[in-house]
């Protein structure tokens, strides 16, 4: 699905940003409350927010992340796309889940501007691939060295809301976690034909028992 429901979770929602492009302003703005509804996801492009806005009566459905905070006074710096987000969404279809073990945990992002963000998980968005009646799949859903997840957090020091896939994230686990951490040497997977059937082992009609072994395939001549 292009959308998704996130959880109740309250927010500050920079004023500019209502306006339409021509107002944006990335640095210092009003803000108004609001809480998170829904986020939809459109190829290529940063992930969009619904927000309900309580004094309005009303949603805002086209929300950029860049734009939303926990804190109601943000920061006079600027806070733009690039400083919240490493990649753009990689497929249409969205998921949305929490981690359960990093529940309330601490994690921490570098961004690409070699910034450390630093604060408490809130959920995933992840990618699945387009359901076959859509036709031809374009998305990067299912390319294991392009696949990328969303782990969410709000900055304890600016209130932005952040988000970082696994390969930028550190998830800080005080009973798990040594006091200082080696640095990662993993590799990103790549695809290939990877499977559990090695087509070495016929198991249809091999047999009717229950536990039946299969036998064993023949080599051509």
């Amino acid at each position: 699905m292009i959308y998704q429901s996130l959880p109740y979770i309250p927010v500050f929602v920079k004023k500019s940003f209502l306006m339409g492009p021509d107002n944006f302003k990335y640095g210092e703005d009003e803000t108004i409350a609001g809480v998170l509804v829904g986020v939809k996801a459109v190829f290529r492009s940063p992930p969009l927010f619904e927000v309900y806005l309580p004094e309005y009566g009303a949603c805002y459905d086209k929300t950029l992340q860049c734009a939303i905070f926990n804190k109601e006074v943000p920061p006079k710096e600027n806070i733009e796309l690039p400083d919240v987000a490493w990649w753009d969404c990689i497929s249409e279809d969205i998921q949305i889940y929490e981690k359960t073990l990093f529940r309330n945990g601490l994690v921490r992002m570098q961004n690409k501007r070699k910034r450390w963000f630093e604060g408490t998980y809130l959920f995933t968005i992840d990618f699945c691939t387009n359901h076959p009646g859509r036709g031809i799949d374009l998305s990067e859903a299912v390319v294991w060295s392009e696949h990328k997840q969303k782990n969410f957090f709000f900055d304890d020091e600016t209130g932005a809301l952040i988000c970082g896939p696994n390969n930028k994230m550190r998830y800080i686990c005080e009973s798990l976690c040594p006091a200082e951490f080696k640095r990662p040497f993993f590799k990103v997977f790549e695809n290939r034909n990877w499977s559990h059937e090695e087509e070495e082992v016929f198991f249809g009609g091999a047999g009717k028992d229950y536990d039946y072994q299969g036998v064993e395939k023949k080599k051509d001549k």
